[in-house]
């Protein structure tokens, strides 16, 4: 069998594996929206909101509005400012904001001042969970904006007892260049996975920007325990650890609306692929046999059929097979990205959508491979 031979059966293979998983995803993302959003109750549970922070002054003030103004009761909730290390007036106007509002219960977790102390960002949210009051335990970043009903939502799920963890949904908003329109259509679709796996009991992704656990699940799954050289992963190695230790429907997605948090995406090229090495270091982590079998076919998909259009200015049929199975997985993810258009109303960014094609077609294969020992810088700090 001659190499364009093989290369046809090993891209047949892979995108059959690939289309499988991704209409199975769809599947369940379909009947996840379709499920009646029941209204926002209390869990019967104090609930402590965790914002790590690192050099996060131009955001600090806002987002502690935002929980200032939220319609959960006072009396039933707390936030915790959790310091990573900022060399910025973070903290101090975090300070000063807890001294307007003495009523509210904000409460403040500085970096350690000594040269012994870890930097990052697990370690600021283990010192926020060692101090937290509540049981339910919701995160979120400094740099995203949420509506009045975010807490009442998130945390209605855990009225339901074998519930450990809910995912919520985070989009991308204030696109003005068209690397930022093609990194949220880019992220609808991851969303629209992460919703449409978590349906099917198989969570593969989440998003610390939106995310809630129990206190208890988090102490008993061992927290970040042997996972705190990574430098990304707050949020995947739990949910994974989770959904190990507690089985089938511990951890869910909230489609509610009113439970979506916006972010902005990176304004530069060079921005943009550190976040995805920063991402792609983690995977050295990961320990789920789902999510290292769907990062694993993602990425062959991804790397095959980029080789076959390169390979086929010396072997022609190659690039014909390759243009052939790109058209299918073109097709093949349409249908959840535009589902997560619809639900976040990103309907314009429809004409990026085979933009956003070729561009991940070149970007996944080098990324993934680059994010494997290729160092990345993250808000000053190097990985």
């Amino acid at each position: 069998m001659g190499f364009p031979e093989t290369y046809s059966w090993m891209v047949v293979l892979v995108m059959t594996a690939y289309g499988f998983m991704t209409c199975a995803f769809t599947i369940g993302l379909i009947r996840i929206l379709k499920k009646k959003t029941l209204p926002p109750a209390l869990p019967g549970s104090f609930v402590s909101v965790i914002i790590p922070v690192r050099n996060e002054a131009s955001h600090i003030t806002g987002i502690l509005e935002e929980m200032l103004a939220q319609d959960f009761p006072a009396d039933c909730m707390e936030v915790i400012v959790a310091d990573d290390h900022s060399e910025d007036e973070t903290m101090v106007l975090a300070g000063r904001f807890a001294g307007f509002h003495t009523g509210f219960r904000l409460r403040l977790v500085p970096s350690p001042h000594t040269g012994l102390a870890v930097p990052g960002k697990k370690r600021a949210i283990e010192r926020a969970v060692s101090e937290a009051k509540g049981e339910i335990l919701l995160f979120t970043d400094a740099d995203t904006r949420r509506g009045s009903g975010w807490i009442s939502s998130m945390v209605s799920d855990f009225t339901a007892h074998n519930i450990q963890m809910v995912l919520g949904p985070v989009y991308y908003c204030k696109e003005k260049n068209p690397l930022q329109k093609i990194q949220s259509l880019e992220f609808l679709g991851l969303m629209g996975t992460t919703a449409g796996s978590a349906a099917l009991d198989l969570p593969v992704m989440c998003n610390g920007a939106n995310l809630a656990y129990r206190r208890s699940a988090f102490i008993h799954t061992g927290g970040f325990s042997g996972n705190l050289r990574y430098g990304s992963g707050d949020d995947q190695f739990v949910m994974s650890s989770v959904r190990s230790h507690y089985g089938k429907g511990s951890v869910v997605f909230n489609p509610d609306p009113l439970a979506a948090v916006a972010t902005e995406p990176e304004a530069t090229l060079g921005g943009f692929f550190n976040q995805r090495l920063r991402w792609v270091s983690k995977s050295r982590g990961y320990r789920d046999p789902v999510v290292i079998m769907v990062g694993i076919t993602v990425y062959l998909t991804h790397l095959l059929l980029l080789a076959g259009m390169l390979l086929g200015f010396f072997y022609p049929a190659l690039l014909l097979t390759a243009m052939m199975f790109w058209l299918v997985k073109i097709l093949l993810e349409y249908p959840v990205v535009r589902i997560m258009m619809r639900f976040f109303r990103k309907e314009k960014l429809t004409g990026y959508y085979f933009i956003a094609q070729v561009f991940q077609l070149v970007y996944v294969p080098l990324a993934g491979l680059l994010g494997l020992f290729v160092p990345y810088r993250w808000k000053g700090r190097r990985g």
